[in-house]
């Protein structure tokens, strides 16, 4: 459904009654939301009125009694909200102008990197536009517009009823849904209507299978849709910045892909790359910046070890907190603080009873206490994208050091071909707003990515996969990951970083511990043992790819937690660092409970373990809570986020998003 959200707060009154007359704008005949933001803490009635007469008298809208009224915006308007309460108090009036603007887009002309559109008959009268510019996201997502990546244009409106500009940076040989887009002083964002636009063929960086070392580069790039010309004289050329370049030799990998190789370079130093190709008898050229990875040889490490002298105090009580709406199959809980007040929620789920369909995003911006209603950001019940996977499952999230929001995520593919599966990287450069097109990472059967950021800005990938043995009698699995050096856009081939003979490690949790000491992650090990486990290596080291020869040491280790699956690693700001993991169940896995442990600033000399929800209150023995993750609310807060289950038999009937809160005190 197409529609503008016009947010007004309201503010609770004790005494007096409240009135604010505030103007927005939206394009005629498009949907418009007005929301009162409704909390927990707003109580009374709601009725939604319409005046005729410039305000001089209100009518009831009938049927418009919900903190939310969306309508169809045909002409201007004026509305508000009135508010019974406390009798001894006066309702509360809050009213909203709503001023329609008119104007039309056409699609002029496209090349493989943009596409020019014309804006005309443009009626903008009233409305103080401070940026216009445009979304693009791939046709076949689908995506409801307001969280559609939008690129900032200009801030001043360009004189006349008419006038032009160019969308940039897509990729070619793809079809868009191209909108252009206002934003005026009041906050409104007045969206105009989709246009279908095609690139045409073209060069395109690949986003996977690059080699990125401390001295070297390997680029993969490809002509994509490009079958016309059998000789398209692909170059490349690699420098510190444009008047540096030099050239190098191109590889043909055929079907149109290629490779280059350079080696002699300096440690954790950004190169631009660029590449030219003769298309129809025209030069093509694509560039861009990566880095070299760093050396962390010289780099201070902490040696202290730091004993356990603070824990995790969970809620007596068992309050467990909802954070997915009724109706809905859910599981995988992950969060995401973008600021002091705003956090991210992401799991996957359905409108059915199919768990594994969708990624849904809500949004926090009073620190946890009320959340927005879920956006689904990826819909395979909907759109077309999905249709090429028949699940997407296992969110991920990260705040990188440059603001950007990075989401991972695992599409299946159909038909589920190793080549179909694919990691799936997405990123917001507006704290979670707005999201760019997938990005593909690596293939292969695979589960449960998640990154983490080293001090210079590499990011490390880690997933299970068992694309080696798919399919097969004996789908074993093990531990591969990539690595990145330009905040996401970019990654290098999977690589293996663990592997358990003839057991399917799986699940890894990853940190970068406090004071250098590396990387640690921590996996769950079906038919092997201990589990969950930890892995570590220095941050100058490298993973060890060989097979475990199951001997315990500081490379890889166990817990006390036995049995656990689905496990999750935190540090404390204290240095601590905690693992959960569900373990348990009555018939199925699903029914069991976290188990909780923690250990010291290395991740070793761990705790007993405990379990916060142990018992059947809140839980009956037929609920589980698995899948769980943790979050650091703040320096003296944990969340614990689970998927709660209900199954009668082997039947799943109802799921819900939960969290129960602890706090970190000082051991006893």
């Amino acid at each position: 459904m197409k529609k503008i959200v016009l947010a007004a707060a309201l503010l609770l009154c004790s005494v007096g009654s409240y009135a604010e007359a505030v103007v927005s704008y939206a394009r005629k005949n498009q949907n418009v939301t007005l929301d009162l933001n409704w909390t927990s803490a707003n109580y009374g009635t709601v009725q939604w009125q319409k005046s005729n007469d410039g305000g001089t008298s209100w009518v009831d809208i009938s049927g418009a009694t919900s903190p939310q009224y969306t309508f169809k915006i045909t002409s201007d308007g004026l509305y508000r909200a009135c508010v019974k309460g406390d009798p001894a108090c006066p309702d509360i009036l809050l009213e909203r102008e709503v001023k329609v603007v008119d104007f039309s887009v056409d699609v002029v002309s496209s090349t493989s990197s943009t596409v020019d559109v014309e804006v005309n008959d443009v009626d903008l009268a009233g409305a103080q536009v401070v940026e216009y510019g445009y979304c693009a996201n791939f046709s076949s997502l689908q995506r409801p517009y307001e969280i559609m990546n939008r690129v900032k244009v200009g801030e001043q409106l360009p004189a006349g009823d008419t006038f032009d500009f160019t969308c940039t940076d897509l990729r070619p040989n793809e079809t868009y849904s191209v909108r252009v887009y206002f934003k005026t002083a009041d906050g409104s964002v007045i969206y105009g209507p989709g246009k279908l636009a095609s690139t045409i063929e073209g060069l395109e960086w690949s986003s996977e299978d690059w080699t990125i070392e401390k001295q070297a580069i390997g680029a993969r790039f490809a002509l994509v849709g490009s079958t016309s010309d059998s000789n398209p004289n692909v170059k490349f050329w690699l420098g510190s910045d444009a008047n540096s370049l030099s050239e190098y030799t191109v590889t043909d990998l055929g079907d149109h892909k290629y490779s280059a190789q350079v080696d002699n370079l300096v440690p954790n130093t950004p190169y631009l790359a660029v590449v030219t190709a003769e298309i129809d008898g025209e030069e093509v050229r694509i560039e861009k910046q990566v880095k070299t990875l760093s050396d962390y040889s010289n780099v201070v490490v902490d040696e202290t070890v730091k004993p356990v002298t603070h824990t995790i105090l969970w809620d007596k009580t068992k309050r467990l907190t909802q954070l997915s709406p009724e109706g809905q199959q859910v599981e995988y809980p992950r969060m995401c603080r973008v600021d002091e007040n705003k956090i991210l929620l992401m799991y996957h789920g359905s409108r059915g009873a199919d768990q594994w369909s969708n990624i849904y995003l809500r949004k926090s911006y009073d620190n946890g206490v009320t959340w927005t209603e879920p956006v689904i950001l990826f819909d395979k019940e909907q759109s077309n994208f999905g249709s090429h996977y028949w699940r997407i499952v296992n969110p991920e999230m990260i705040r990188l050091q440059n603001g950007w929001i990075l989401m991972t995520c695992v599409g299946n593919g159909n038909p589920e071909t190793n080549e179909n599966c694919h990691v799936l990287a997405c990123v917001s450069k507006d704290g979670g707003e707005t999201w760019g097109d997938p990005i593909i990472v690596g293939r292969g059967r695979t589960w449960e990515p998640q990154v983490v950021q080293l001090p210079n800005g590499e990011l490390e990938l880690f997933v299970s996969s068992e694309a080696k043995w798919y399919p097969g009698a004996n789908l074993y699995q093990e531990i591969v990951f990539a690595r990145s050096t330009d905040n996401g856009l970019t990654w290098t081939e999977l690589k293996r970083c663990s592997y358990n003979p003839n057991c399917r490690d799986g699940m890894p949790c990853a940190l970068v511990m406090q004071g250098n000491k590396g990387i640690l992650f921590t996996i769950e090990c079906v038919n092997g043992s201990p589990s969950p486990s930890v892995l570590h290596r220095g941050l100058n080291e490298e993973w060890e790819s060989g097979d475990w020869d199951r001997v315990q040491d500081d490379r890889r280790w166990g817990t006390p937690i036995s049995g656990g699956g689905a496990p999750y690693c935190l540090q404390l700001p204290t240095g601590e660092i905690v693992v959960s993991s569900h373990a348990g169940g009555t018939g199925v896995w699903q029914t069991g409970r976290p188990r909780i442990v923690v250990g010291d600033n290395t991740g070793h000399n761990f705790t007993s373990a405990v379990t916060p929800l142990a018992g059947t209150s809140p839980l009956p023995s037929n609920t589980g809570a698995y899948y769980n993750s943790m979050f650091l609310k703040d320096n003296e807060t944990v969340w614990l986020l689970i998927t709660k289950a209900e199954y009668n038999g082997n039947t799943r009937e109802n799921s819900a998003i939960m969290c129960l809160e602890g706090k970190i005190v000082e051991k006893q």
